[in-house]
């Protein structure tokens, strides 16, 4: 399997807009790595996690293939992971060529306002879509991976989920947007005993203080690590990455690199791929 980050930043980006704190001058002075995108990956050059704003720069500057993809999981419907207008955009007159259904999957917050805002923008019946509600822990067949939704610990009431990707041989666990987590999520993790290849982790809060829900710090994730380990969903054959970054987190993409190595992580930056 490849996983492909497109986007590595929380809903502000980084540099932030608006912001002159140390870790986006520094990031805007330095760039390449430093400089973060809204949060958007790929599997396999074929399934999409979230539809960002950002997805036409991803388009344009970094050759996202978008006419080419056929299904995008939505983790929840927050802007910076849901902006329908980017989907909107895909119905007829907006294209000049043929496109094949796009299929969309998400929990029914997600689902009910693509809906509801392709709908508003007289688009609804003029585009090619199929949106799908996803129930937690309950899997579901997309193309030939096997995709598990589990309750994320952010938002409730977005009803927000993170996914378990499977292909039949390999397996990655992609945990944004989310808190350390929830104990249903545990109780089913430890029941079903999934073992992951990859895990990506939420890390919105890098080195500053625990926010104690809706996003991780550095400290937060070895938690979730650890206890992958010890319930037998991943070893030291897993890889580890770190992701969706908040300029709130206290470090640059150059500062965590060295702590997150230590500890085990990979640190996620725009434009990365990973195979596995």
């Amino acid at each position: 399997m490849k996983l492909k980050y497109y986007g590595t930043a929380a809903a502000e980006g980084v540099p932030a807009l608006y912001c002159s704190c140390e870790v986006c001058k520094y990031s805007k002075i330095k760039g390449g790595k430093n400089i973060r995108t809204r949060s958007q990956a790929l599997v396999d050059g074929r399934l999409l996690i979230d539809m960002p704003p950002d997805t036409l720069y991803h388009y344009q500057f970094m050759d996202l293939p978008l006419s080419q993809i056929k299904n995008v999981l939505i983790t929840h419907k927050h802007a910076d992971h849901l902006h329908t207008p980017t989907i909107g955009v895909r119905s007829g007159g907006f294209v000049k060529e043929e496109l094949s259904h796009l299929n969309l999957y998400g929990s029914m917050p997600s689902i009910d306002l693509i809906f509801d805002d392709l709908r508003k923008s007289g688009v609804l019946d003029r585009g090619k879509w199929n949106l799908t509600e996803l129930s937690p822990f309950m899997s579901i067949q997309i193309d030939n991976y096997t995709v598990t939704p589990y309750k994320a610990n952010h938002a409730y009431e977005t009803y927000p989920f993170f996914y378990g990707i499977s292909d039949g041989e390999k397996s990655m666990l992609y945990g944004h947007d989310t808190g350390y987590f929830l104990d249903e999520t545990w109780a089913h993790l430890e029941e079903n005993k999934p073992y992951f290849n990859l895990v990506s982790l939420d890390c919105t809060m890098g080195l500053a203080k625990s926010c104690g829900h809706k996003h991780m710090n550095i400290d937060d994730c070895e938690k979730v690590r650890e206890r992958l380990f010890k319930n037998g969903s991943a070893d030291e054959s897993t890889i580890f990455v770190l992701n969706h970054f908040s300029h709130n987190g206290k470090a640059s993409y150059d500062d965590l690199v060295p702590i997150a190595e230590n500890k085990g992580f990979l640190v996620s930056y725009d434009g990365m791929e990973i195979e596995f």
